[in-house]
This record gives structure tokens, sequence and C-alpha cells, in this order.
């Protein structure tokens, strides 16, 4: 993957992370909300992709 790739990876990132923020709303108790759990795994899977091509890069 190109250094391209990295930055359109962690745009994702980002928009993810501001969806997650965005579906808790500061409560700790929508951490088990229905809408969270299916942001939270693609945030996760975006991160790994993000540090498995970093690694690769090293």
């Amino acid at each position: 993957m190109s250094s391209a790739r990295l930055k359109t990876l962690e745009r994702e990132v980002e928009h993810l992370r501001a969806a997650l923020y965005q579906a808790v709303k500061g409560e700790a108790d929508r951490l088990s909300h229905a809408a969270v759990l299916p942001i939270s795994r693609e945030l996760d899977r975006i991160m790994n992709q993000y540090h498995a091509e970093k690694d690769r890069k090293q």
C-alpha cells in the first residue's frame, strides 16, 4: 500500500471516530447501544488495516 492508502485509512478512522462519538453522545451507558457496536467494529477493522500497513513499511 502507498502513503496515499495510509492517508485514506487515516481519514476513515477520523470519520468513524466522529460517528462513534456522535453515537455515544458522551454518555457511558450508550456504549452498549445497538448503534455503537457496528461503528466500533468497523473502526477496529480500519485501525488494524492501518497498523498492518505501517508495520509493512517499517
